[in-house]
This record gives C-alpha cells, sequence and structure tokens, in this order.
C-alpha cells in the first residue's frame, strides 16, 4: 500500500499513521492543498474522526497489515497481542508468525469487564485458558481505560525488558491497541482512538520517556471482523458497545427465531427432547434482539424495516 505515490513521504499522520499526501482527497492521510504537510499534523481524516465522529473506510488489507508487521518485528525486541473479549478467537497466521518469532509477548484480553460480570461460574479464566490454549500466567482481561489494569501490563513489560526496549502493539481491529498507547504514553495524544473498526492504517511509534521504551501501534487484521466490508461507517460505530453489554434471556421452541436488528437470525431448528430452548444474548445497547417465527422473518424485512427490522442505522437495508 503506497500512501506517497512513490515518493519518499516528509511526514507521517500521527493519529493514524499513514503519510501525508495532497494529491487524492480518498487516500489515506489526505491534507487539502495549501496546508504543507508537516510533522505532527492530522489529516483530513482523523480531524473529521476527532472532531465530528465521521469516518471513511480506508482500503488496507491483512495482507498489508502482515507485510508492516513482519517488517516491524525485524527491529522489535517483543509485543503485546490485543484481543477482544467480545470476539475471543486467535488470529491462526498470527500465532504462527508468533511462534516463528520467538520474542517474549503477553497476551492481553481487552473489554473484558463487560463480560465478567455475566459469568456464573468462580473461574471464568479457566475457560479463555481453553480458548487461548496458555496459562493464565500469560494473559491479561483488562479494559484499555482502566489504569490499574495498565499498570499491570507495564509492570509485565517492565520485568522482561530493560530501558530502549522496543514492543510492538498487535491484533485485530478495535481490540484496544491504540486506547492502550494513550493510556500509556502522554506522547501519543494525537492517535486516534475510536469505535470505528480499522482506525489506524500505518505503524505509529511513541516513546515512553519514564519507561524509556518505544512503542508501535500496528493497524488491526480486518478479516477477524466479519462486519468491515458489508457496513458503512456509521453503522460500524453503532456495533461497538459504549459501556455495557446488554443481555437477554428467551425461551424458544421449534419454529421460533431471533432477529438481530436486520443483520442475524438465529432459528430454532429442533430439540430431540422436545423441550425448550433457553438462550441468553448479549448485544450492544443499539441492537436490539426481536422474537418471532422463521417463517414471519422475510416478512418483518420487507414490511417492517427501519422498526423490528431495523440496521444498526435507519435507511441501511439487508447490509447493503
Amino acid at each position: 500500500m503506497t500512501f506517497s505515490q512513490g515518493k519518499e513521504p516528509s511526514a507521517v499522520c500521527p493519529g493514524c499513521g499513514a503519510f501525508l499526501q495532497s494529491d487524492d482527497p480518498e487516500a489515506p492521510g489526505f491534507v487539502p492543498e495549501g496546508l504543507k504537510p508537516r510533522q505532527g499534523m492530522v489529516c483530513r481524516r482523523c480531524f473529521r474522526l476527532v472532531h465530528y465522529r465521521q469516518a471513511t473506510k480506508a482500503p488496507l488489507s491483512d495482507e498489508q497489515v502482515f507485510g508492516i508487521l513482519r517488517r516491524e518485528m525485524e527491529n522489535a525486541d517483543g509485543g503485546i497481542v490485543f484481543l477482544d473479549a467480545l470476539q475471543l478467537a486467535p488470529n491462526p497466521r498470527l500465532e504462527k508468525r508468533l511462534k516463528d518469532w520467538g520474542k517474549p509477548f503477553l497476551k492481553v484480553i481487552n473489554k473484558y469487564d463487560m463480560l465478567s460480570s455475566w459469568f456464573r461460574d468462580g473461574n471464568p479464566t479457566g475457560r479463555i485458558e481453553e480458548i487461548l490454549g496458555v496459562s493464565r500466567d500469560n494473559f491479561l482481561t483488562m479494559n484499555a481505560l482502566d489504569h490499574a489494569a495498565v499498570r499491570k501490563a507495564l509492570a509485565w513489560l517492565e520485568s522482561r525488558f530493560s530501558r530502549g526496549a522496543r514492543i510492538l502493539l498487535m491484533g485485530p481491529v478495535n481490540s484496544g491497541k491504540t486506547t492502550f498507547l494513550r493510556s500509556v504514553c502522554a506522547e501519543a495524544r494525537f492517535a486516534s482512538s475510536s469505535p470505528m473498526p480499522g482506525t489506524t492504517l500505518g505503524p505509529i511509534e511513541v516513546s515512553n520517556s519514564r519507561l524509556g521504551m518505544t512503542f508501535v501501534d500496528i493497524p488491526g487484521f480486518r478479516s477477524d471482523d466479519p462486519w468491515i466490508p458489508v457496513l458503512c461507517p456509521d453503522c460500524l460505530f453503532r456495533l461497538q458497545p459504549e459501556k455495557k453489554l446488554v443481555r437477554s434471556a428467551y425461551s424458544l421452541s421449534f419454529g421460533d427465531a431471533l432477529f438481530f436488528g436486520g443483520l442475524v437470525e438465529v432459528k430454532a431448528l429442533g430439540n430431540p427432547k422436545r423441550n425448550r430452548l433457553g438462550i441468553a444474548t448479549f448485544t450492544p445497547e443499539s441492537l436490539k434482539p426481536h422474537r418471532t417465527t422463521s417463517q414471519r422473518v422475510a416478512e418483518l424485512v420487507e414490511k417492517h424495516s427501519g422498526g423490528a427490522a431495523e440496521n444498526p442505522l435507519p435507511g441501511l437495508q439487508n447490509g447493503s
């Protein structure tokens, strides 16, 4: 991915990591003509994102992200791998690269507080151990906005690396990498952090003067989020829970269905014991499940779009 159209860039946007340019308004790193790109200047996309909550999707594939990661790994001493607690599935390609890399890294389960209150058993980390395939000594559960949790991650870094270390922040989009960077480095105040998945477009390098370490925020992997290709930026905003998940409980019988904002349908296809099926759902505040029958789903889409079959934003129909 070439942001500078073959020319050596003179400046990089501290918000998203893209090379600043004035040639293509639709390309990453654009600044209006008449504003000479300079170090410390944010691009138009990041300016609108921060000040007006307006976002646009950028053309960045996982192949390009892994290319960035491969180059940065050559000079890095270790890293932190972020996972979203709401989508807790390690990226197989990243796992293989980490194994080949051979450097120390810590796994961080971000947004864990949104789920932890709903665990009924007394050992929720046991299930996470099974999913990740690592012991609890090798991962932390946290919220990147929680200073106490952030300090635990910093303590792990200080116990393993000396001053001058270069630390990579890796993981899927919207897993908390940039939020963590802003929490640990006052120097990262311009880094754009938002509910919009895929905000970071290039490596953002920030030094922490107290620790004497350099953090490099790597763009997130897009393929881990199935909604990026099909939803508009405003809908992607709305699908991110702001403070909590809403839990709802349902009892379904054969033929019943749950409709999630015109995006997902869950059907009760049958039960060998012919009992009703209990199901608990966890959704963002803006996405409310609607109970109906599987036969009525098509009717709901056709007649009630904007109501019971509403997508995260009115006017977006059937994921188009």
